[in-house]
């Protein structure tokens, strides 16, 4: 099996208050960050995402090691 660096966000990274348990992997960042805006849209109700938040979502990600 081989180790490949991937994207990593969870909703609670982005806002500890007011998040929820969603946590999202991704191979890049536009991937995750497509994810996340879909995330947001279905369960917070965000038709749009501030650009504050996208600022917040963008210094939130992590690179992590997958085994896949």
């Amino acid at each position: 099996m081989a180790t490949k660096q991937y994207k990593q966000l969870g909703c609670l990274d982005v806002q500890p208050a007011g998040g929820c348990g969603f946590q999202v992997r991704a191979e890049t960042e536009a991937e995750l960050l497509q994810l996340v805006a879909t995330h947001a849209k279905q369960c917070h109700k965000l038709e749009s995402i501030p650009q504050e938040m996208v600022t917040q979502v963008k210094a939130a990600i992590k690179t992590v090691p997958v085994t896949v």
